[in-house]
Order: structure tokens, then sequence, then C-alpha cells
């Protein structure tokens, strides 16, 4: 039982899934939210409220995949693309670069099928407006979901330095974009029949 545990622990130091998690800490280095906190803690919350929703816990490796697949549910490149979802928008990093790392350690198929169109997708360019922004991210299933749950994490009102008209503001818009991405997608009502 524990050599089995531990492959499974080793292999996750290889993954997809840690390979992210790596360069989002690294390129969130020393980075504050609004509030204050350490911006990683940002995208861990975005990648651990998607495992809550599946109910993938740290001690049970097995995942149903392919019951999330029938559930019209994204997984492959979900977990990922929450950990590096603010990465080439808010650090020096260029999608170029994330890609090498991830050429350099061997998942360029995975990067480019799962990860790559997503992460441009999620990434604002500030030229183009909020709404055409979420209008790209609902190209992609992969970034729709992951920019529901971005959106939902920055709702935590209690969590902000202060919250004046302004903010109330901004989060109705994106109880908005939440609704608008649901509407597309239906994953608040898959996941709910997915738990079942």
């Amino acid at each position: 039982m524990w050599v089995q545990k531990r492959r499974n622990i080793e292999s996750l130091d290889t993954s997809p899934v840690y390979l992210a998690a790596e360069i989002a800490e690294y390129a969130h280095l020393n980075q504050k939210r609004e509030n204050g906190e350490d911006y990683i803690n940002h995208p861990i919350r975005c990648l651990n409220k998607y495992r809550e929703l599946l109910g993938i816990t740290p001690d049970d490796y097995f995942i149903g995949k392919d019951l999330i697949h029938v559930s019209n549910i994204p997984f492959p490149g979900v977990q990922e693309l929450c950990l590096l979802h603010d990465v080439i928008e808010d650090t020096s990093f260029s999608l170029n670069d994330i890609r090498n790392i991830y050429i350099e350690c061997g998942f360029k198929e995975y990067f480019d099928c799962y990860i790559k169109d997503a992460l441009l997708c999620i990434t604002h360019d500030k030229t183009i407006k909020y709404d055409e922004y979420i209008k790209k991210c609902l190209t992609n299933p992969i970034a729709a979901i992951v920019k529901m749950i971005d959106l939902q994490d920055n709702l935590r009102v209690l969590n902000l330095n202060e919250f004046n008209k302004a903010k109330y503001h901004r989060s109705q818009k994106y109880l908005y974009y939440i609704y608008l991405i649901n509407k597309t997608y239906r994953f608040i009502e898959n996941i709910d029949k997915y738990r079942k």
C-alpha cells in the first residue's frame, strides 16, 4: 500500500499540474493582491475549488474521468489553467515561456492540446472590453470553467480591503458573467448531476 501511494506522490512531482504549480508560484513570487495577501493564494484557491466541485481529495487518486467527460465537465487542462490563468496577464512570462517549460519536461502534446488555447482565451488583453473578453473565454470550455471559478473567487467580498459602490458594481458584473458562462455550458447543473 505505501509503495503504491509513494509512486502516486512521485508521479505528481512530474505531472503537468505540478509543473503548473511550480510555474505559477515562481511567476507570482512577491506579488500581492489588492487586500495584501500573497497573489499565489488566488490560483491555488481556484484549483482547490475545482477539485472540491469534483470531489477530488489529496488522499484519493482515483478520478472518474469517464463520468466527468460524460457529464460535460472539462477535465484535462483545467487544473493547470486554474494555476496558470493569470501568469501571462500579470507577470513577465509569455505563452512561449510556459510552453517551452512544458516541452522541456516532456509535455508538449498535452500543453498544445489542453492548455495553450485555453490560456490564450483566458488571458485578458486590456485593449479589449471585458464583455468581449468574456465572449473569448466562452469559445473554450476549459477557459470558461476556469473563468467562472476565477470570478467566483474574486467575489469573496469579505476578503476585500473595502467594499465601496464601485466594487459593488464590479461584483454585480462578475455575477452576470458567471451567469453567462453557465448559460452557455451549464457547468453548475452538470456538476450537480455528476456529484449525484
